[in-house]
């Protein structure tokens, strides 16, 4: 409280929450709970500690970061006021702390630490935004005595006296590239200044100049106007100050489309200093808070066929379709609430404006021709060793093949020894190297010693050995693993024929050792067996024919720059997988205990539902998802055909809150399901042969039978997953399930992690497999 006396307290100044964690966390009051000092001080006096013998810090975190400073509660993030957060604790954290810690540094939070006793100095030092700013107590006494530096502390923050330092300090190493900002003139001064702001600070990192980056600057309305030229301004202060004189002009309509040719026809030509034709990636960045008044699609290709790398960011009333559609690829469209938020977290565009690339075909005399070799080079940093079946298996009619799609594998990876590093094996009877980790330093030198691969023969396969061997001998620091510093290691296994060894063990022992296992096959490959040589079954790949392994290339870049493994545990069963499944139709339901009995569990059920669904595809014409509670009787919270994309369907699910009851009655809640929740109305598909998923989640017992209405689902082809924790009774949930593969019992909510690596497994089936399931129950 008298920390709180000591501040300018009020809605448009300082605003205060409060939040108490033990075994749950408990919300007190949120930022815009109280408008004034008086109020916030009563809320203060009536608060209850409610005990308890654990303390889960990393949950209090989660939910802070998650929930307590979101708009929704009062958080002013995105109008750019600093957010601070002081934690009081008394001992160790009961859980991990981790991801909620990062959860807060990646959102610029301020964080402060008052430890009273040693036992949590350790945890607040660690989580604290540097360690000056955790002060310790030996006892409750003396932090009454503390308020005076809290105070400064706070009021520093607000009065932007202490600061975090955004992710643009410090000058990225990027090649030669051309990027012009289109910025839609109409939005006002506070954003088109905003966006002048983060197109500075973009500028100060960049290496600016004619044989490095340049850039160029239009403003539209109804319009366009050019601003600046690629090669007006050769140095960042002559650029800088340009900047500054560019003014937002009014206006109620924008003509995107006119805006887009007026780049292609006026900007990008070498006397304006575009130096397309030299193969120099050249990027257009749209901004605009409007839909377009008048057509973007010829005007978007047009710019696509030059090879032009175009990224289109929208707020307020823009259009996330139109986004899409003016955007080089889907994922280059950004829609975000208030362009003012890149002042605090500019990485959101800056890093796709750093890593970008393409390479052009310049035009010929008829329609132009391009060729793009790479969309998008991330700033992946990864250790992969390629292990190359070298039998008569492939034999030299198909490395041909073999050696095309590792070369197209390569091309896509920003290869150099600071981000991807690349190493060769060959394997039949015995393995060979071919070179290391560290032996090359660019991707042609990769590349030219891959095309001179020459196969060492033989007609026996021994993959386990060759893993093994791999393990032993590539991934170690001495030849160029970076395993100890924490980067991810990635084993990709092309091979033709079956193994005559034991691999099983092996390839479990190279993911328990950090390694991702990802498997490319063809001809007498057994698809089967590779699927558990691959870290997990989906990072398996086989084609009916080598000349279609190229087919395979597409499909799994992203899994193999996006993947990562947690390498803590014991098993690869306990591993945990981040991982994208791409192109499969699901509906997902979700029938969750909603009752009393979990309230204090009921954070862990949010972050298992979080967990299932993060690596799916959702959106209306692929993954579909609802979440339905159940006590005495069904809740839904939101139908399959409620939200349409993986940001809504997120944030709905962590504002989830406990609807409450005494008892359960889970029979009744699944002929909800079955009746309600999977029928047409509510964006079931299960008419156009979509698999339909129903997880079931309960801690205690149901008070009614669930055997008839679950054998109802089932036969209309619904795979219902039990999932039972604490006083759930075993019998209820195999009744409810598929069949008793797809039935999970866990002693405590905690522990939900286990199941939900193996729910993914599930869901990301291949749909042949999936239909196997259902049809013949194993």
């Amino acid at each position: 409280m008298r920390v709180i006396q000591g501040l300018d307290v009020g809605s448009n100044t300082i605003r205060v929450a409060v939040a108490l964690y033990s075994v749950a966390t408990e919300v007190q009051f949120s930022l815009n709970t109280y408008e004034d000092k008086v109020s916030v001080l009563e809320a203060v006096k009536a608060i209850q500690f409610p005990g308890g013998d654990e303390a889960n810090l990393g949950a209090a975190l989660e939910e802070v970061a998650e929930n307590l400073l979101n708009q929704a509660s009062g958080g002013r993030a995105e109008e750019g006021v600093p957010q601070a957060l002081v934690v009081i604790s008394a001992g160790s954290s009961s859980d991990d702390f981790s991801m909620g810690d990062r959860a807060l540094k990646s959102a610029r939070v301020l964080t402060f630490g008052l430890a009273v006793g040693d036992a949590a100095l350790d945890n607040l030092e660690m989580i604290a935004t540097d360690k000056s700013f955790v002060q310790s107590a030996t006892d409750f006494r003396e932090v009454a005595n503390m308020d005076d530096l809290l105070i400064q502390y706070i009021n520093g923050v607000a009065q932007r006296n202490i600061v975090v330092e955004t992710e643009l300090t410090t000058a990225l190493a990027v090649g030669s590239r051309d990027i012009i900002f289109l910025i839609d003139s109409t939005m006002g001064a506070t954003l088109v200044n905003a966006l002048r702001e983060f197109i500075k600070r973009f500028i100060d990192t960049m290496p600016i100049g004619p044989d490095e980056v340049q850039v160029g600057v239009a403003q539209f309305s109804n319009t366009p106007r050019l601003e600046i030229d690629l090669n007006a301004y050769g140095s960042k202060d002559d650029l800088t100050t340009a900047l500054g004189r560019i003014k937002p002009r009014p206006g109620q309509v924008v003509n995107i489309g006119a805006a887009l040719d007026f780049v292609r026809t006026n900007m990008l030509r070498a006397d304006k200093g575009s130096r397309i034709q030299r193969g120099v990636p050249q990027l257009v960045m749209l901004f605009t808070s409007k839909k377009s008044s008048d057509d973007v699609q010829q005007a978007a290709e047009a710019l696509q066929r030059m090879g032009v790398l175009t990224l289109a960011a929208g707020s307020k009333t823009a259009e996330e379709e139109e986004l899409k559609q003016i955007a080089f690829t889907e994922s280059l469209a950004f829609m975000l609430k208030d362009f003012r938020m890149l002042i605090r977290n500019p990485m959101v565009l800056a890093s796709h404006l750093s890593t970008l690339s393409g390479v052009v075909v310049t035009e010929g005399p008829t329609e132009p021709v391009v060729e793009i070799t790479t969309v998008e080079t991330q700033r992946v940093v990864r250790d992969i060793v390629f292990l190359v079946d070298g039998s008569s298996y492939i034999g030299s009619t198909n490395l041909p093949y073999v050696k095309d799609f590792i070369a197209k594998v390569i091309q896509r990876l920003d290869v150099r020894p600071d981000r991807v590093r690349i190493g060769l094996m060959q394997f039949a009877e015995t393995p060979k190297i071919e070179f290391y980790l560290n032996t090359y330093n660019s991707k042609k030198e990769v590349q030219d010693s891959i095309g001179q691969l020459r196969l060492m023969g033989g007609s026996v396969l021994n993959t386990g050995v060759a893993m093994e061997y791999a393990l032993n001998n590539m991934f170690q620091s001495e030849t160029g693993s970076r395993r100890r510093q924490g980067v991810q290691q990635v084993l990709l296994l092309i091979t033709g024929g079956p193994s005559q060894d034991e691999f099983k063990r092996i390839a479990d022992k190279v993911a328990v050792a950090g390694v991702l296992t990802f498997t490319v096959s063809s001809g007498q490959a057994d698809e089967n067996a590779l699927q558990s040589v691959a870290f997990v079954p989906n990072l398996a790949y086989h084609e009916s024919s080598f000349d279609r392994l190229t087919n395979i290339v597409e499909i799994i870049m992203t899994p193999l720059i996006t993947v990562v493994g947690d390498t803590e545990e014991t098993s690869r069963e306990e591993i945990e997988v981040v991982t994208e499944v791409v192109g499969s139709e699901r509906d997902v339901a979700f029938l969750i205990d909603g009752s009393d009995n979990v309230r204090a569990d009921f954070p862990y059920i949010r972050d298992f539902i979080r967990k299932v669904i993060e690596p799916l595809d959702i959106r209306q014409d692929r993954v579909r998802i609802s979440v339905v509670q159940h006590s005495e009787r069904p809740t839904p919270n939101f139908y399959l055909n409620t939200y349409q994309d993986k940001a809504e369907v997120l944030r709905a699910v962590n504002d989830l809150s406990l609807a409450g009851g005494r008892s359960l009655n889970t029979g009744v809640a699944l002929k909800f399901m079955k009746d309600t929740i999977l029928s047409p109305a509510r964006g079931s598909r299960a008419a156009q042969n979509v698999p339909q998923f129903l997880i079931v989640l309960t801690g205690g017992k149901s008070k009614d039978n669930v055997k008839d209405a679950a054998g109802a689902l089932k036969t209309d082809g619904v795979l219902p997953v039990g999932v039972g924790v604490k006083d759930a009774d075993p019998k209820q949930i195999e009744a409810i399930s598929h069949n008793p593969s797809f039935a999970f019992n866990v002693k405590e909510f905690s522990e939900l992690d286990t199941v939900q690596q193996q729910l993914n497994s599930y869901v990301s089936l291949p749909t042949s497999q999936l239909m196997e399931f259902i049809e013949t129950g194993n």
